[in-house]
């Protein structure tokens, strides 16, 4: 379990009630949860973010700052990729991956949400 004293942020878990795909087959990961059809599934979690690096996203129309990173939060929580991470201050994060930290065998610790802006 993470000491509260690390955990320096609260965010809100939004999922969406059909993960729905596009022409291609791709993970539609959906409009930003200001629209409907985003159901709450947490609200105030204490976490830890942790952005490592901030990828450019080149296009015809111009470039984008892709900040990518780690969401630190204890266990005990049902996450799912595609989850929207909503932080305090409005950034919105689309969940990626989920890494169960485990601690004295199979027993988890905690659990890493990697994350990148939807």
């Amino acid at each position: 379990m993470l000491p509260i004293s690390i955990l320096n942020t609260t965010v809100t878990i939004k999922r969406r009630e059909s993960q729905g795909r596009d022409s291609l087959n791709n993970p539609d990961y959906g409009a930003p949860t200001s629209g409907a059809g985003w159901n709450v599934i947490y609200t105030a979690i204490p976490v830890r973010l942790a952005f490592s690096s901030k990828l450019i996203k080149f296009a015809a129309e111009g470039e984008r700052v892709e900040p990518t990173g780690i969401v630190y939060l204890n266990a005990g929580y049902t996450i799912c990729p595609e989850d929207h991470v909503v932080t305090s201050s409005g950034d919105e994060y689309t969940v990626i991956s989920i890494i169960e930290a485990t601690a004295f065998g199979s027993v988890i610790d905690h659990l890493e949400l990697v994350i990148e802006l939807p």
